[in-house]
């Protein structure tokens, strides 16, 4: 008995430096580079926005974690992402198909109070909610971390809307991105930018 209890007084410190780290609460976050996170992971093509391993702090709220958490952990990225995907949280996303006057999809928009909404486009089943109304490739526009846009590849009048993403980014308290991606089967990349012009 003393033995064990000696033990748990070991692990004790290690319990208490993880804290909200927690791998229960561990995601992967979409975040402008303007962030200066200390750990951070390209997302192809990508200048504005990378990928941060984080964690849901004590507030609701994603923290970052720092170099040295992050070098405390041992873990390879793929392996964070993979333990990250398991924490899929129930967001209560609602969405809305935005129609033209023809009463033909334009686009879809995606927003709630979650902090994590932007994430949503990294679950792998993403992609295949809007194959049957924009087909195998889409492309997303993600002006702050509580909304997210849809667009159709093909056909696809996305830059129409550039002054909307543009104001969303511009007026929100977390800015993600202005710049355009693209979903398809060999994953997440920026293909462009929303331009102020």
């Amino acid at each position: 008995m003393g033995r064990l209890f000696a033990l748990l007084l070991l692990a004790l410190p290690v319990f208490r430096a993880f804290g909200q780290k927690d791998p229960a609460t561990w995601h992967v976050l979409i975040e402008p580079t303007f962030m200066h996170p200390e750990v951070s992971f390209p997302i192809p093509d990508a200048t504005r926005t990378v990928l941060v391993p984080g964690y849901m702090g004590d507030d609701g709220d994603p923290v970052y974690f720092t170099k040295k958490d992050w070098d405390a952990l041992g873990l390879r990225w793929d392996a964070f992402r993979a333990r990250a995907a398991g924490n899929a949280t129930e967001k209560k996303v609602s969405g809305q198909l935005v129609r033209d006057h023809n009463k033909v999809v334009q686009y879809a928009v995606f927003g709630s109070r979650s902090p994590l909404t932007a994430t949503m486009v990294l679950d792998p089943g993403f992609l295949a909610k809007f194959q049957t109304i924009f087909g195998s490739t889409i492309l997303v526009a993600i002006p702050d971390r509580y909304t997210v846009y849809v667009f159709p590849r093909l056909a696809s009048d996305y830059k129409d809307y550039s002054g909307l993403i543009l104001g969303e980014y511009h007026d929100s308290t977390y800015p993600v991105s202005t710049e355009v991606f693209e979903i398809s089967s060999a994953g997440l990349r920026a293909i462009g930018l929303f331009d102020d012009d």
